[in-house]
This record gives structure tokens, C-alpha cells and sequence, in this order.
């Protein structure tokens, strides 16, 4: 039994039961999760939101009421945070709850901007309390943070200047992209590990890409196809086409999002190629996309090396399924014997039909 986080298997089974819910019995639920408790996704949110809140206030607090100096607070009030969210965890035995990942999220923050006000390093603060509390979205928020750091550094400023504009930032997305694409080949024994490298295939392409699109004002753009318009478009084609075939073959959301997300950005690149007025691509890339959604539904009607567009009858779906599987599972207890039925075999006389039948009715 781990005191400061879930062990991975009470992690698994932390995800079984938010999964399967009330199928599963409490008491079996109580002795495989270690006492570890979590909150749904809507509870998480509002916590998390509260707790960086309280972290905020406590600082406010401590500056106005007792005098503190800046550094003083700042320093004060992440300790004060930290520690409340590791005596959450330690002492409550909560995980992805929501209070102790705001709590520590604000905790790091405020120590680190008391060593030092760096963008760098507040980013590393922000990635430690993601990987503390094994968070998905704090950890994706610092790394799309580190590619837009990335992207307002001299040397990126530099390369962009020979290769074009916003080229740098987002070579440097896709190649995390494909990075943490090629990293969910392998089997992780945490849900949350998994997690992470779902959301940063998911989202980093477009993070990217908005570094090189924002302040773009498409009436004004020059059309052309520049040396940086070519990589870019390569390099999302290239990427869309490993992310595809990557989710087909692993049967996995991910990656078709992040499919999906590069589509969009390589349709707006090659907009830009063009001297098409702004709605009339927007026209054809939406007939486009329509026609290429519907064809796709229509071949996907029959199942096709385990995927299909039809929807699932009732009692088949994977849920049902993983309920089914599930609770046979967990509950590891059988139905009680039914009992034996009564004999109808009488040794000895006296009643008609036994075994010994003395003739009396």
C-alpha cells in the first residue's frame, strides 16, 4: 500500500470503478483501491478550480492581514499549499479529486516564482505538479506553455527568419507530437500515464500550429507557397498520415483527434497557397469534408478489420460488455446453492407410491 500516491494497480482499479460505477461492490471496491477515493469529472473540475482559488486567497491573506512582504508571501503561501495538498493525499487518501491537484499546482507555482520569476521555469513548476499528480491537463498546459516559449526565443526568431515565420514552433509541436506518439506503443501500467500521452497526441499539433496562425488576417494574407508554407504542409501531412494509421491500428481516440486537428491546419495552409476568397474555401472544404464523412459512414456500415460506423444493438455495446465482465469479476462471490429438492422416495410403508406401499390411500 503506497502512502503518497495509488499504486498502478489501485490506480486500474480506480478506473474500473469509475467505469462500471455501482456495479461494483463497495466493500471488494474498499479492499482493492487501498482506501484511495476520487471524484467525477465535473466534481474535479470545480475542486481544482476552488483550490487554486484557496491558494490565491491564503497569499492575499497573508500579504494583507500580516504584513508579508511580496517574497514572503509568495513563499509562505506555496508552502502552505503544497503541504495542505500532500496532507489531502497522505491523510484523505485522495486522488484526481481535484482540491489537492489545484492546492499543488499553486503550491509549486508560488515557490518557484519566490526563486525566480523565469517563463521557463514557472513552466517546469507547472509539468512537476502535473507529474505529481499524474494530471493530464497540467501536464499538457506546460508542455503547449513550452512550445510557445520555445517559439518566442532569439534562435527561433533567427531560424524563422531564413525558413519563415512560425516554422520552428511548429516542427518542434509535431516532433513532441510524434514523440508521444511513438511512446503510447509501449504498455503502461498507469491509466494516467496513458492519459498524458493521449492528450498531447491530441492537442499539440494544433497548439503548434496556432503559435505560426495567430494575427493571421486571412483578407490581407499575400497566397503564395513559400519555402515555410511547404515544410509546414509536409510536415502536417506527414504527421496526419502517421497519426491515422497509428489510431486505426491501435483502435484508439487519440490519435484520430490529432488526425483531425492536423486535416484542419494542413486545409488552412493550403488556403493560404491559394488566391480562393475566404468563402469560397470555406465552401469547398466543408463539401469536402462532408462528402469524405459521409462515403466513410457508408463503407464503414459493414465492419472492416474490427471498425464500423453502425451503431451497437442493446446489450452490446463495450460498456455492457466491461459491466457484464466486470461485475463477475469484482464481486467473486457465486449465487447461493438452490436446495435440494424434496425426494419423493419414501422408504419404509404407509403413504401411496412409497417405497414400501402398504395399500393404505
Amino acid at each position: 500500500m503506497s502512502r503518497w500516491r495509488p499504486s498502478p494497480a489501485e490506480e486500474r482499479w480506480l478506473e474500473v470503478a469509475s467505469e462500471l460505477g455501482a456495479a461494483v461492490p463497495r466493500a471488494a471496491l474498499a479492499e482493492r483501491t487501498g482506501g484511495w477515493r476520487s471524484a467525477g469529472l465535473l466534481a474535479r473540475v470545480a475542486l481544482f478550480v476552488l483550490g487554486f482559488i484557496a491558494a490565491a486567497l491564503a497569499a492575499a491573506l497573508l500579504y494583507v492581514m500580516f504584513g508579508l512582504d511580496e517574497w514572503a508571501t509568495l513563499l509562505v503561501a506555496g508552502l502552505i499549499a503544497a503541504l495542505v495538498a500532500e496532507w489531502l493525499t497522505v491523510a484523505k487518501r485522495l486522488h484526481a479529486s481535484g482540491i489537492e491537484e489545484g492546492l499543488c499546482l499553486a503550491g509549486f507555482l508560488l515557490i518557484v516564482a519566490w526563486i525566480t520569476t523565469d517563463e521557463l521555469a514557472l513552466i517546469a513548476a507547472a509539468g512537476a505538479a502535473g507529474l505529481r499528480r499524474l494530471n493530464p491537463f497540467v501536464t499538457t498546459c506546460a508542455v503547449i506553455a513550452l512550445v510557445s516559449w520555445v517559439a518566442d526565443t532569439a534562435t527561433a526568431h533567427s531560424l524563422d527568419q531564413v525558413v519563415g515565420g512560425g516554422v520552428t514552433a511548429v516542427t518542434f509541436g509535431c516532433t513532441l507530437a510524434a514523440l508521444a506518439l511513438a511512446l503510447g506503443a509501449r504498455e503502461y501500467r498507469r491509466p494516467s500515464h496513458d492519459r498524458m500521452l493521449d492528450w498531447l497526441v491530441a492537442t499539440l499539433p494544433v497548439a503548434a500550429y496556432a503559435q505560426r496562425a495567430q494575427g493571421y488576417d486571412f483578407e490581407s494574407l499575400v497566397a503564395g507557397a513559400g519555402t515555410g508554407r511547404l515544410a509546414i504542409a509536409a510536415l502536417l501531412l506527414a504527421l496526419s498520415i502517421a497519426l491515422l494509421l497509428t489510431g486505426l491500428r491501435r483502435r484508439r481516440h487519440a490519435p484520430l483527434i490529432g488526425f483531425l486537428g492536423c486535416v484542419a491546419c494542413l486545409a488552412v495552409e493550403l488556403r493560404l497557397a491559394t488566391t480562393l476568397a475566404t468563402e469560397t474555401w470555406l465552401i469547398l472544404y466543408g463539401l469536402a469534408a462532408l462528402v469524405a464523412g459521409v462515403t466513410l459512414d457508408r463503407y464503414l456500415r459493414q465492419p472492416r478489420n474490427g471498425l464500423t460506423s453502425a451503431a451497437l444493438t442493446h446489450r452490446e455495446g463495450p460498456l455492457d460488455l466491461l459491466q457484464t465482465a466486470g461485475a463477475a469479476v469484482l464481486a467473486q462471490r457465486s449465487a447461493p446453492e438452490a436446495p435440494p429438492p424434496d425426494s419423493t422416495f419414501t422408504p419404509g410403508g404407509g403413504r401411496f407410491g412409497g417405497g414400501g406401499a402398504s395399500g393404505s390411500y
